[in-house]
């Protein structure tokens, strides 16, 4: 940390934290908070203009100035080593884009089974449509879901047919408030006249959306 050895000094310094933590550059947004709320960074210009007949306002200037020095060092090094240790877990990780589909991790998504460790640790695969800025992807879910679309990358895994041509396992049916079983239309196919006279109606295939076309119904 920027405090000095017997750590008696941090309460002055905290202002000067605030302010370089303001000032400086997130890599997520690629502006600082100042620049966001008011479209500059200041510049910190204490002590430039000092009167030399007043020897404690001198030191007090030059102490701010150091100060803001260390914690701007110190802001700069804990990026480097985010940056390093983000580096090192996502290495391997196979890159996504628009277009393919996707596993969603289970994480933080409630469903109806009774038991989190038996249920299916990732769901899908859903189509990915829409790169949100540098981590995150917006997908196409089930309505029925009810939740926000988008997701970090880290809950994301590319998914790939599998090479024996079996099948990925197909979503869970949702079960609507009188526990009658729901599930999504993607696609009408194609429609038919069956029956006579009176009992005659129409029957539409339907392509069913999570399910592959060995599914249409």
């Amino acid at each position: 940390m920027f405090a000095n050895h017997q750590q008696s000094d941090w309460v002055s310094l905290l202002p000067l934290a605030e302010f370089a933590c303001n000032n400086n550059l997130q890599t997520s947004t690629g502006k600082s908070p100042f620049q966001i709320c008011y479209g500059i960074n200041p510049k910190f210009s204490i002590g430039q203009d000092v009167n030399n007949d007043v020897p404690n306002a001198e030191e007090h200037a030059d102490f701010l100035e150091k100060g803001y020095d260390k914690v701007k060092a110190v802001l700069i090094l804990a990026q480097e080593h985010m940056k390093h240790f983000y580096d090192q877990r996502h290495r391997d990780m196979e890159p996504i884009a628009v277009g393919d589909k996707v596993w969603l991790s289970h994480q933080n998504i409630s469903t109806d089974r009774p038991s989190v460790k038996l249920s299916h640790k990732k769901l899908g695969p859903y189509l990915v449509l829409e790169k949100i800025g540098s981590h995150a992807f917006k997908l196409s879910l089930l309505h029925t879901m009810h939740i926000h679309p988008v997701f970090h990358i880290n809950l994301l895994q590319k998914f790939h047919p599998d090479p024996h041509g079996r099948n990925p396992p197909q979503p869970p049916p949702i079960i609507t408030e009188e526990g009658e079983e729901e599930h999504e239309v993607e696609e009408i196919l194609d429609s038919k006249w069956k029956g006579r006279g009176k009992n005659k109606k129409i029957w539409y295939l339907i392509k069913w959306v999570g399910y592959d076309a060995g599914s249409n119904s």
